[in-house]
This record gives structure tokens, sequence and C-alpha cells, in this order.
């Protein structure tokens, strides 16, 4: 029961059943409620409940994009090791001289057995940028040696291609060379070079 309206319904309840037996007495004014009711209902216990659990917003968190580290420059890419690739011009270079040199042979053989030579001579060959000196390697006799080695300068680096210029003499033939030599990446792993005797474009794979 509301308590604050006690007061007022008591007073009805009295005055109704005193009509009938008389002249009603006299009634002091009855006291008026301290504050006016609400227009508004009060809140059930569900729409409490509701809105006690009611989930909170969580803010997006905002993905947090790295940039890519720069890529390395081609001074630095080109060191190590790197195996000569019996492909492209230099494979068609001895395809060229083979056929000519055995035009009237009646079968391939003589051929096969030349570009298998070939084959076998190119696995000897590898190259190395250390140092800053560039070393050239063959095997002779089934053993590695060096047919050149000479100190070299950086002359022009865009990222995917060096240039350097010979510095000195060949510390093997002692020949002073002049040469440039442009070093292409095909990409990390694989290099292109103009032979400068032979002008076709070497391909070598990093070992």
């Amino acid at each position: 029961m509301n308590m604050r309206r006690l007061p007022f319904v008591m007073l009805l309840t009295v005055t109704a059943w005193t009509a009938g037996c008389g002249d009603p007495p006299a009634v002091e004014n009855p006291p008026q409620p301290t504050a006016a009711p609400s227009a508004d209902p009060a809140p059930t216990a569900s729409a409490a409940n509701t809105a006690a659990v009611a989930p909170t917003a969580t803010p997006t968190a905002t993905a947090v994009v790295e940039a890519p580290p720069p890529p390395k420059p081609a001074k630095e890419k080109i060191v190590g090791k790197w195996q000569f690739s019996f492909e492209g011009e230099a494979k068609a270079k001895a395809e060229e001289e083979g056929k000519k040199k055995f035009a009237k042979e009646k079968d391939t053989k003589k051929l096969d057995a030349f570009m298998k030579a070939y084959e076998e001579e190119a696995a000897g060959e590898w190259i190395e940028f250390v140092d800053g000196t560039y070393v050239s390697h063959v095997t002779d006799k089934g053993k590695d040696k060096i047919v050149l080695k000479i100190k070299y300068e950086v002359t022009k680096d865009d990222n995917t291609s060096l240039t350097t210029k010979p510095v000195g003499k060949d510390e093997i033939s002692k020949k002073e060379i002049k040469e440039e030599i442009t070093v292409t990446f095909k990409d990390d792993n694989t290099i292109t070079m103009m032979d400068p005797k032979k002008k076709i474009t070497l391909t070598f794979k990093r070992k």
C-alpha cells in the first residue's frame, strides 16, 4: 500500500460510513500531499534489470599497419657467392657454335656431347662479391681455381642494378682492367651481367 496516500483513503471511508447517522462531525482539513505524484510510471523490475545488464558499446580497435622496411641497396644485395647458370644467351651462343661445327654430321651425337661438355664446364664456374672485391672461379681438374680477382668501386646503385668500376690491376694476371660492369637483379637471388668480351648476357644464381 502506498503509505503517502493512507490519510486520504481513511478519510473517504469515515465520511461514507457516517453519512446515514446524522450530521457529520466537523473535520479538520486533511493533510495535503507534500508533493504532486509524478505523471511518469514507476520503472518496472524487468526494465530495471534490462538496463542493468545492457551491454556497453565497445570501441573498435584501430589496426596499426607498419610500413615495410626500405629495400636494401644493390651494393649490399650483391655480396655473396653466385653460380653461373647455363641458360639464355650463353646457351644459345653455345648451340649456335655447335651447330656450325657439326653441320655436316648425320646425327646429333657430337653436338650433344659438345653441349654436355659446355654444361659441365659451366657448372664449375662461379663468382663472388666480397669486401669490395670481385672474384671469378673455375673448376680445373676437379679443383677450384681463381682466375680473376680485382677491387671495384660502385659508380651507380638504384636497388635493382649496380654498376662497378675496377680499381687497380687484376691480382691474378697483373693486368689493368678498365671495363665497367653493370649487374642487374632479376630478383634477390638471380642476377645478369654483360660479358665484356663475348658481348652476351650471363645469368648467375645465388649459391
